[in-house]
C-alpha cells in the first residue's frame, strides 16, 4: 500500500468541505482529479470510504479510521517541512551532552525542558559518567557539551560555572557512627572500623577529608542512587550530595557524621562546550538556558 499525501489531502478536504467540488476548489485541483484521488485511495485500502446512497456522500466508519491516519500523515509532512526549514537555518541534527553523575540532573533537566519546549529539530543524547570518565566519554562520543567537577586537559574550550554541590559525610540514624557515638566526636580510628561506601573506580582526587584513610572494609556501587540506598540499608557510610537527601535530613533518617575531620565538602561543576564558532543554534540556545538557570 502506497498512500500519498495528495490522496490524504483530497480525502480530508472532501470530508471537511462536504462536496468534491468545494474540496477541489480548496486544493486548487480539478473536479476529476479529486475524484480520481478518492477512487484510488479506496482501491488501495480496499475499503468503502463514503456511503454514496444518499443525496450527499457520508463518510463510513471505516472511512473515519482511514481519515485519522491520513491526517497523521499530513501532520507528519508538515512537521518534516518545519524541521527541514530549521535545519537549513543552522539547527544541528543531533546534540550530545556528557555529565558527571554526582551533578543534580535537575540543573540539566531544567535547561533541556526549556529546549524541548522551543521545539528545536535536534535529537538530544545525554550520557552519565564519573570523574575522568566524563572527559574521556566527551572525546569518544565527539560530544558537544560536558558537565564535570574536575579540571580538564583541553585548553581551548569554554565553560560556564554551575551551582556548587554540597557533599555530606552521612550514615543512617541506626548506624553505629550516628547511634552509638551520638555524644562524642568520631575519630579517624572510629571511621576506619566501619564500612565505607564509594563509587566504583573513583580514586581519591577531589579533596574529601576521607581520601587519605585506609578502610578495613569498603562497599562499592555504580552510582549515587545506589549509594544512597546502601546508606539507607545501613550497609555503611559515605559521601552523598545534599540534594539527594533533602527529605531524609529533614526526618533525620540520615544524619551527618560528627567527626574530627571535615564532614562536608563543596564541589564546583562547570559546563564545558566547543568554541562558539564551532557550535550550532541548538547548542547556543541550550547554553543560554544554562546561563539563565
Amino acid at each position: 500500500m502506497n498512500i500519498t499525501i495528495d490522496q490524504a489531502e483530497a480525502f480530508d478536504a472532501v470530508v471537511k468541505y462536504g462536496t468534491i467540488q468545494k474540496a477541489a476548489k480548496s486544493l486548487y485541483k480539478g473536479h476529476s482529479a479529486v475524484m480520481y484521488l478518492i477512487k484510488s485511495l479506496e482501491d488501495q485500502t480496499q475499503l468503502k470510504l463514503f456511503d454514496r446512497s444518499g443525496y450527499r456522500n457520508q463518510i463510513t466508519l471505516e472511512g473515519e479510521m482511514v481519515l485519522k491516519y491520513c491526517r497523521q500523515l499530513m501532520l507528519t509532512r508538515s512537521e518534516l517541512e518545519q524541521v527541514c526549514l530549521k535545519l537549513r537555518s543552522g539547527w544541528e541534527p543531533s546534540l550530545k551532552l556528557v555529565y558527571d553523575g554526582v551533578v543534580d540532573f535537575n540543573i540539566i533537566g531544567d535547561a533541556l525542558f526549556k529546549l524541548n519546549e522551543s521545539q528545536v529539530p535536534t535529537e538530544v543524547k545525554v550520557l552519565a559518567a564519573y570523574l575522568h570518565e566524563v572527559e574521556k566519554k566527551f572525546e569518544e562520543e565527539k560530544a558537544d557539551m560536558m558537565v564535570t567537577i574536575l579540571p580538564i586537559k583541553q585548553a581551548e574550550i569554554s565553560s560556564i560555572k554551575l551551582k556548587p554541590i554540597r557533599m555530606l559525610l552521612v550514615a543512617h540514624r541506626v548506624h553505629a557512627l550516628t547511634h552509638r557515638y551520638k555524644h562524642k566526636k568520631i575519630t579517624l580510628a572510629d571511621l576506619r572500623r566501619h564500612t565505607f561506601i564509594k563509587i566504583t573506580g573513583t580514586p581519591g582526587q577531589l579533596g574529601f577529608s576521607t581520601e587519605q584513610l585506609e578502610f578495613g572494609s569498603t562497599f562499592l556501587v555504580n552510582d549515587f542512587a545506589t549509594k544512597k540506598q546502601a546508606v539507607l540499608k545501613g550497609l555503611g557510610y559515605g559521601w552523598l550530595p545534599e540534594y539527594l537527601l533533602e527529605s531524609e535530613l529533614k526526618d533525620k533518617s540520615v544524619q551527618i557524621i560528627k567527626t574530627e575531620i571535615d564532614n562536608e565538602h563543596l564541589l564546583s561543576p562547570r559546563l564545558y562546550h566547543r568554541k562558539e564558532e564551532a557550535i550550532g543554534k541548538t547548542t547556543k540556545q541550550l547554553l543560554n538556558y544554562f546561563r539563565q538557570g
